[in-house]
């Protein structure tokens, strides 16, 4: 049994050290932003940038988490003035994700999950009625930080030894009212995201 029990842990243990995957590089993509519970609004089409790292230690399983810069917010029409609300944040998803296919494939499919955090840095928001733009802080107005959760599906695809292309397509849910109570709103942020990016392969 002793012995059983060894070669189970030895095989075992070669299973993951073989499965173990780290990757680090560059991502980039187009935003489809708005705020929810707000009426006559409409999205907000934008960008986003930043890095990205996963860790897999299992051959379908494995732990994403990106920086990125990301522009938001929404576009209202008040009486006959325009609100363009321009968040700005440093987002911080985490993924817990599932590959599809075996270790080793050029192609593997993925699904993700999990919560998305975010940092207001800056932003304006303007209010144009005719002729005469207002234009003010996002940051004075709105909440610092945001949390949520999301969730999407992608691929990787093997480019060279040690070198992913990553394609990403998210929806993120904002769970804060990132207007304030005082607002007499519930604006919690909604994003949809598509992202393509580059990984590069280190460590064992």
């Amino acid at each position: 049994m002793k012995k059983v029990l060894f070669i189970l842990a030895t095989v075992f243990t070669g299973y993951i050290a073989q499965a173990q995957v780290q990757s680090f590089g560059p991502t980039a993509g187009f935003n489809y932003a708005w705020l929810s519970d707000l009426s006559n609004a409409s999205g907000r089409p934008s960008f986003n940038a930043g890095f990205t790292y996963n860790y897999s230690i299992l051959e379908s399983a494995g732990i994403g988490i990106e920086a990125r810069y990301s522009e938001e917010g929404v576009k209202q029409d008040i009486g006959n003035a325009t609100l363009t609300t321009k968040l700005n944040y440093i987002r911080v998803p985490l993924k817990f994700q599932y590959f599809f296919g075996k270790l080793g494939q050029d192609f593997r499919p993925k699904v993700f999950v999990g919560p998305s955090f975010g940092f207001l840095v800056g932003g304006k928001s303007e209010i144009r009625s005719g002729e005469t733009t207002t234009t003010i802080n996002s940051k004075d107005v709105y909440e610092g930080f945001d949390a949520g959760l999301h969730a999407g599906a992608g691929f990787n695809y093997r480019l060279a030894e040690r070198t992913w292309l990553n394609f990403d397509v998210a929806y993120t849910h904002g769970l804060i009212d990132v207007a304030g109570s005082k607002s007499g709103s519930d604006a919690q942020n909604r994003l949809v995201n598509v992202n393509l990016g580059v990984a590069f392969g280190f460590g064992e």
